[in-house]
């Protein structure tokens, strides 16, 4: 396929260049990939004649109104894929499902959107988004749902008793403020820079948006702290802790303020692996650091150890991940990487739904295997399409969109 594209002929760069200009600007172009593989023949950039299923006609909707699209995918990756909430509910019980859904967009959507803002208009990378997701994940686990501090909050288990010190599960606490920082904030914002490339840098809310995204955040962490004292009755986790959890909230974002713009600036260079070995290393975030605190506790380990162990996992994947990423050509590496992060979530949210009689959950990881196809596809064949661009050394034809990391 690429010696196809590598041979064109000089009679036909002029159209070329005119489809990959247009294959390259095109806002939403995610979902507009071309069905024609015969990559020798001009590139049908065209979309194909619309289909008026009720999946094509959600498709067309969601690449009008990205904003909706990114608040559907935030919640999407931690509760649905997950299963942490019931899809099944869809079917036995829509309006309890339909006000969950709004409950975990009003959460995690506000959440990402709040965060997203915050690195674009403060021109930060991408070391302050993981910094305000541990801050998010604090409101969250810590001042909404107490999880952070109750020890026999149910999603906890025995690791409320493992680690447990000064009314913190810290063995916990540790684990879930990377996931929170990773796969509510981080994964969502990187997935959407490449479906909709020409935003990745651009705000998509005015002042107006970003208050009501604060306000509902505020709502709704009320209404689930709420919630949970009527749950669990007797137990509080004490002004201290709470004061002590809106100190360190405060404290990231303040350094995420003051942390310089270039902090972490990926060099100007092509990456250093192939897709695949980003998807594998990608993969490798979910279990090490969210199954060593089960294991240690299982082993009778000191929690301090799986604590240490979970910072050094994820700074490493993330790291390596990140330096090897470079900042040419690089399209098909972040896919490659977004994928590997998802899949663990994937495979866990099926094995747990097994077990609870949600077969539903294959719906969620249908729209994945769907959605990260599509993904693949797209930015697989503008690669083809920019290497042999390389090949005829015209110039500019070549040139690649920003990429995503700073």
């Amino acid at each position: 396929m690429e010696t196809a594209l590598a041979t064109l002929s000089v009679q036909g760069l002029p159209q070329r260049r005119e489809q990959y200009v247009e294959f390259r600007d095109n806002p939403r172009w995610i979902f507009d990939f071309p069905r024609s593989k015969n990559l020798s023949s001009p590139l049908p950039i065209s979309p194909s004649p619309q289909s008026t299923s009720m999946l094509s006609k959600l498709v067309r909707f969601l690449k009008s109104h990205p904003i909706l699209f990114l608040l559907l995918l935030t919640p999407g990756i931690p509760e649905y894929l997950s299963a942490s909430s019931q899809i099944t509910l869809l079917v036995i019980n829509p309006p309890l499902f339909f006000l969950l859904l709004a409950a975990n967009i009003g959460l995690y959507g506000s959440g990402v959107i709040l965060i997203r803002e915050a690195m674009i208009r403060w021109k930060k990378g991408w070391a302050s988004v993981f910094l305000l997701g541990v801050a998010y994940g604090i409101v969250e686990e810590g001042l909404a749902l107490w999880t952070l501090f109750n020890p026999l909050a149910q999603p906890v288990g025995n690791l409320g008793f493992y680690g447990h010190w000064l009314g913190v599960n810290w063995v916990w606490t540790v684990g879930l403020l990377i996931f929170h920082s990773v796969y509510s904030i981080g994964l969502p914002i990187f997935l959407f820079g490449l479906v909709f490339p020409d935003l990745k840098h651009k705000s998509i809310v005015s002042m107006r948006g970003i208050r009501i995204s604060i306000l509902g955040l505020t709502i709704d962490s009320i209404l689930l702290f709420m919630l949970e004292s009527a749950i669990y009755g007797p137990y509080n986790p004490g002004g201290g802790l709470m004061i002590f959890s809106g100190l360190v909230i405060t404290i990231l974002v303040f350094a995420v303020r003051r942390l310089p713009g270039d902090f972490m600036k990926i060099r100007l260079s092509e990456p250093k692996w192939g897709p695949r070995k980003f998807a594998i290393v990608g993969a490798l975030l979910f279990p090490t650091t969210l199954l060593t605190g089960g294991i240690a506790a299982g082993a009778g380990i000191p929690p301090e150890i799986p604590m240490i162990l979970d910072i050094i996992f994820a700074m490493v994947i993330l790291t390596r991940a990140f330096n090897a990423m470079g900042a040419n050509n690089n399209q098909e590496q972040k896919v490659g990487f977004s994928i590997g992060l998802l899949f663990p979530i994937v495979v866990f949210g099926f094995i747990a739904s097994i077990g609870i009689g949600n077969l539903l959950i294959v719906v969620a990881d249908l729209f994945f295997v769907l959605f990260s196809r599509r993904l693949w596809r797209k930015w697989h064949q503008w690669t083809l399409l920019h290497r042999a661009a390389i090949q005829t050394g015209l110039p500019g034809f070549g040139e690649s969109p920003a990429p995503l990391l700073p």
